[in-house]
């Protein structure tokens, strides 16, 4: 019963740790601006 709870425990850490990096920093909620180019003519 204690190692399920660690490992539950565990998994929601190892969640919140890796969610910041997912979003680059995760200060910023907004995707990244889209560069637009140019049409080759």
């Amino acid at each position: 019963m204690v190692i399920v709870i660690g490992v539950m425990v565990a998994s929601i850490f190892g969640i919140l740790v890796i969610k910041p990096f997912d979003r680059g920093g995760g200060k910023n909620d907004t995707p990244p601006a889209v560069i637009q180019q140019p049409e080759p003519k």
